[in-house]
C-alpha cells in the first residue's frame, strides 16, 4: 500500500523513464525531465527501456530467458484483463525492461507512469515481489482516447490493473491536487508534486519574460496562440472545438495554432486562422514574445496541463474557454476562464495585465 516515503541518500535507485530523450518535446517529456532534475541529488540510474516493436522483437531473440519471463507473466495478465494485443507485445517489448531490471538488482524501482505500457509495468513488478515508487503523468483509465495502442480487453479490465499497480507501489507522486483526491477516494494516499521546468527550459522561458516585459510588441500584438500535441487526444479534440469556435467570431484578433501534428488541421485555414503546424523551437520562442496570450481548449482529463505553468512564467497571460477544472481560481496567475464572444472585452480590460504571480518551483 502506498504510503508517504522519502528518498535517501543511502539508497541507490533505477528510474524507469516513459519520455526520457524523447526528441519530440511535448508536455511528458518536460515532466520527465522534472522528475530526473528532482532525483538528481540521490543516486538514481535513468533508463527508457520502451523501444519499438521491431527492436524488441530482435533482443528476444538474444535474451530469450527474459523473453519466456515477460511471456508467462503476460499469459497471466491476459487472465487479469490485458488482451491478446497486449499479451503479444508485451512479451516482446518487457525484454529490455527485464534485462535493465536484472542489470540493476541493487536498485529500488520508480517507475514514470505515462500510457498503457507503465500500468502493466506495475503489474509485473508486482508479480514478481519487486520494490517500486511512481510519478504519474495522468491517472491513465480517465483520458480520453479511440482505443489507441489498446492493451486491454476493456475500460474496466485498464481501471482495475491501473488500481491494482498503484495499490502495490511504496510511493505515489501525482502532477494534480485533482489526481491525488481522486486516487484518495480509492483509498490510495499519493502526493502531489506540481509540474515545474527543468533549469534549460526554465532559462529560456525567463528570457521571453524579460524581453515582453521591456518590449511593447506583445501590448500591440493582435494575435492569440492555440498550441499543442494531436498525439493527446483530449488535447486534439479541444484544440478543434476552439478552432471551429474561434472562426465563428467576429474579433480584430488572430489566431495561430501550432505544434506537433496540428497541421491535420490546415482545411481550417481562414483569414483569420493561421494553421502553422509543428514548428521549430525557435519559431515557438517568437511566436510566445508577441502573443498577446495563449488560449487553453482542454476537454476534462486528469493531470494538468504543462503549457499552464510554462506560458505563466513566461509572462504571457492564459484564457481556459473550457470547463478545465485544473484551471480554476488561477488570476492571481494571470489565467481567467473566458467564453469565446468575452475574448475582446477581456483583452481590453485594465484587469488585463501580464505583471502576475508565477508557480513556484516545488521540492521533493
Amino acid at each position: 500500500m502506498s504510503q508517504a516515503y522519502k528518498f535517501s541518500l543511502e539508497k541507490k535507485y533505477l528510474l524507469l523513464s516513459t519520455f526520457l530523450n524523447n526528441k519530440v518535446r511535448h508536455g511528458g517529456v518536460k515532466r520527465a525531465d522534472q522528475i530526473k532534475e528532482l532525483l538528481s541529488r540521490f543516486d538514481v540510474l535513468s533508463a527508457n527501456p520502451y523501444l519499438s516493436i521491431g527492436k524488441s522483437v530482435k533482443l528476444s531473440l538474444l535474451n530469450p530467458s527474459a523473453f519466456l519471463e515477460g511471456l508467462c507473466f503476460s499469459i497471466v495478465a491476459f487472465f487479469k484483463g490485458i488482451s491478446i494485443k497486449g499479451l503479444i507485445l508485451f512479451s516482446f517489448k518487457s525484454v529490455e525492461i527485464i534485462k535493465i531490471i536484472r542489470a540493476n538488482s541493487d536498485r529500488e524501482i520508480i517507475l514514470e507512469g505515462g500510457g498503457n505500457l507503465p500500468i502493466i509495468v506495475m503489474n509485473y513488478l508486482i508479480y514478481k515481489k519487486l520494490k517500486f515508487n511512481t510519478f504519474l503523468q495522468n491517472i491513465e483509465y480517465l483520458v480520453p482516447e479511440n482505443n489507441r495502442d489498446n492493451y486491454f480487453k476493456s475500460s474496466k479490465d485498464k481501471y482495475f490493473l491501473e488500481l491494482k499497480g498503484y495499490k502495490g507501489a511504496k510511493s505515489i507522486f501525482t502532477i494534480s491536487d485533482l489526481d491525488s483526491a481522486i486516487l484518495g477516494c480509492q483509498k490510495i494516499h499519493s502526493e502531489t508534486i506540481l509540474y515545474f521546468p527543468a533549469a534549460k527550459d526554465l532559462k529560456k522561458l525567463k528570457t521571453i519574460q524579460n524581453i515582453r516585459n521591456k518590449s511593447v510588441l506583445n501590448k500591440k500584438s493582435c494575435y492569440i496562440l492555440l498550441l499543442g500535441t494531436v498525439a493527446n487526444p483530449p488535447t486534439r479534440q479541444g484544440m478543434l472545438t476552439a478552432i471551429n469556435s474561434f472562426k465563428n467570431q467576429n474579433s480584430k484578433y488572430k489566431l495561430k495554432v501550432a505544434g506537433f501534428g496540428t497541421d491535420i488541421f490546415n482545411h481550417l485555414n481562414s483569414s483569420n486562422i493561421n494553421i502553422l503546424g509543428s514548428v521549430t523551437e525557435k519559431k515557438l520562442q517568437e511566436l510566445m514574445l508577441e502573443a498577446k496570450c495563449l488560449i487553453v481548449n482542454q476537454a476534462q482529463t486528469t493531470g494538468f496541463l504543462i503549457k499552464i505553468v510554462d506560458f505563466n512564467l513566461a509572462g504571457i497571460p492564459i484564457l481556459i474557454t473550457s470547463k478545465y477544472y485544473q484551471g480554476y481560481h488561477l488570476e492571481r496567475y494571470g489565467i481567467f476562464r473566458a467564453e469565446y464572444n468575452q475574448i475582446p472585452k477581456i483583452l481590453s480590460s485594465s484587469n488585463f495585465k501580464s505583471d502576475f504571480d508565477t508557480f513556484k518551483k516545488p521540492k521533493l
